[in-house]
């Protein structure tokens, strides 16, 4: 049995684990016509929305597996993501390049995934990189929309609001007539921002918590707050970017490569080592947060050591 929060023509399918990675919290518009939002929430939920409800539309905010993983349950629905992250559906290598798993792994280990992800017996599998599901849900596509976009469900009307830093096309989904944000993954959990801009990211969430909204969802975990818990715990949950920055300066009170960082499981810890996409994040976050302190002249890199200053 699904698990529905009813706030009315718009309903949060609440993600299985709490939805914690690998799952998300969806939204289901129930509407005279019908959509999803990012399904993610899991496999027998959506089935059953799927099954009873004629949803005519899936939007994903952004391409990041637990985002998009279920798209192929929708199988009579359009797909539409947003416009610059439309590339990653019709070139997958594209995807594995600009997430730095071609860098980790080489161009070999591109071809891999490719193969593995492509095999049916490895859907649902233990080892996220390799899952099936990249393959079935990224295998359609039928249009693309722009921030700024405006759609039009009968008595619900959605916004799609600019959102930049967590990826390069990330947008909130706005709902004024109901006075509810889909936030996605600003999502106010102890697992902090994750993203390609850290101060974009600040930046698209203070806007965000200004929206004339009575109640937030999150992409995960806390799923529905009020505006004024969404503020106050907004303060905390952007912090983890600056703790994570002192993790590093600590580290760099002697110099390391960027592989010492990664090697070290700086964020994550040993678990990082168990799946080859997971140990990517390491990466892609160690980068990042190199390149902010690089940006605030906090740290020199001199032959790829980087040192603090």
């Amino acid at each position: 049995m699904d698990r529905l929060k009813d706030l009315g023509r718009i309903k949060v399918i609440l993600g299985e684990n709490s939805g914690r990675f690998p799952f998300c919290n969806s939204i289901l518009i129930d509407d005279s016509v019908q959509a999803v939002i990012d399904p993610g929430a899991g496999l027998q939920q959506l089935r059953a929305i799927n099954d009873r409800q004629n949803i005519e539309v899936v939007f994903n905010t952004h391409v990041h597996f637990d985002h998009i993983v279920f798209n192929y349950v929708f199988d009579h629905s359009r797909i539409m993501v947003n416009e610059p992250e439309s590339i990653y559906f019709r070139d997958r290598r594209k995807f594995i390049e600009d997430f730095g798993t071609s860098q980790v792994w080489g161009d070999a280990w591109a071809d891999h995934w490719l193969e593995q992800t492509a095999r049916p017996e490895n859907l649902q599998s233990k080892t996220i990189a390799y899952r099936h599901e990249w393959y079935l849900s990224m295998a359609r596509l039928d249009g693309t929309y722009r921030w700024g976009d405006v759609f039009d469900f009968g008595q619900v009307k959605m916004e799609v609001i600019p959102a930049p830093g967590h990826s390069q096309g990330f947008n909130v989904m706005y709902f004024p007539l109901q006075g509810i944000v889909y936030c996605s993954d600003i999502d106010l959990t102890a697992f902090g921002p994750w993203g390609e801009d850290y101060d974009q990211f600040v930046e698209s969430a203070r806007r965000i918590a200004q929206l004339d909204a009575d109640t937030f969802v999150t992409g995960h975990e806390s799923g529905i707050v009020s505006k004024n818990e969404f503020v106050s715990r907004l303060d905390q949950y952007l912090e983890l970017i600056d703790r994570r920055d002192d993790i590093l300066l600590e580290k760099l009170s002697r110099p390391r490569t960027q592989e010492d960082l990664i090697k070290e499981g700086t964020f994550y810890g040993p678990r990082i080592f168990r799946d080859e996409f997971v140990y990517c994040w390491e990466w892609y976050m160690v980068k990042q947060h190199l390149r902010r302190l690089l940006k605030q002249h906090r740290i020199v890199e001199k032959e790829g050591i980087y040192s603090r200053v």
